[in-house]
């Protein structure tokens, strides 16, 4: 792997290279059935989210890709990224989230701080479809930012990294009307955006955290769960994302890096992609 800084060599992940023979079937039946309603990008993440389908893989896939086609029309999903929702300043204040660089493959790290969310206020302010709708603009400024960083770079990245800081964990965080919250936020990256998460960090784990931890897990699917890792304290998770391609320019400050990053709210502008000199492109 390239040192941090380095002018190296790129090993190529799935996400971009072409499609398999495999795959391609799935993708040509996605283009066939849905024609003009799907981008390549988001065909050839439906065309690889349900390998893990054994019995009726293309029946899962066209009707999942028909369910997240209707759900994106329902929400308005193409528009949500330019449209003004109810509450949004306060939403932001609630729920504080930042973008901190990029790793060695040119993945987006969005970086979340449990105790910078003000849960009280959250809860008090906020339904669970409201808080689907925003956190579905979430994802779309992702998905914004991942365009543009696809661009610059010249190949494809669909797949993004979350680093979530646990630090102040406490009995509050698991109250029943905390985690009937999250099932539906976990479900709206798998079901509604599959193949978009690269990997997940947990840092900052205290002991209690694992009782939630059990519940939660409970309705996180199979391949998700395996994209899940945590860590009991920063430095663990330091070596951790040294040994991942993380550069310390990608890390939060509040975890040891050097990243002040920039916030995910309303002043989010996604960075212009520009074309840099590629480096040299190695396939695997």
């Amino acid at each position: 792997m390239a040192q941090e800084g380095a002018c190296s060599d790129i090993v190529l992940l799935e996400e971009s290279l072409p499609l398999s023979d495999t795959d391609q079937v799935f993708y040509d039946a996605i283009k066939k059935e849905f024609g003009p309603d799907c981008n390549e990008e988001f065909c050839i993440r439906l065309a690889r989210a349900y390998r893990g389908e054994k019995k009726n893989r293309m029946g899962k896939t066209l009707g999942e890709t028909k369910k997240v086609l209707e759900w994106r029309k329902q929400m308005q999903a193409d528009e949500l990224i330019n449209m003004n929702l109810d509450k949004a300043e306060l939403f932001s204040q609630c729920w504080p989230s930042m973008l901190a660089g990029e790793d060695y493959y040119g993945h987006i790290i969005n970086y979340d701080r449990l105790k910078d969310i003000q849960l009280e206020s959250f809860l008090a302010n906020f339904t669970l479809d409201q808080v689907l709708l925003h956190r579905a603009k979430h994802m779309e400024r992702l998905r914004a930012e991942m365009t543009a960083v696809s661009k610059r770079v010249g190949r494809r990245i669909y797949r993004h990294i979350c680093i979530f800081d646990l630090s102040g964990i406490g009995l509050k965080h698991m109250a029943p009307s905390v985690i009937n919250f999250l099932k539906p936020i976990f479900d709206l990256g798998q079901v509604y955006y599959p193949e978009s998460l690269f990997r997940m960090y947990l840092v900052n784990a205290p002991f209690v955290f694992w009782g939630t931890w059990k519940i939660i897990s409970n309705f996180i699917d199979p391949e998700t769960k395996e994209k899940i890792q945590i860590f009991k304290n920063a430095e663990s998770f330091l070596v951790d994302a040294k040994k991942h391609g993380i550069p310390m320019s990608a890390i939060p400050k509040s975890l040891g890096g050097e990243c002040t990053g920039r916030m995910l709210d309303e002043s989010f502008v996604a960075s212009i992609s520009v074309p840099v000199i590629p480096a040299v492109v190695v396939t695997e």
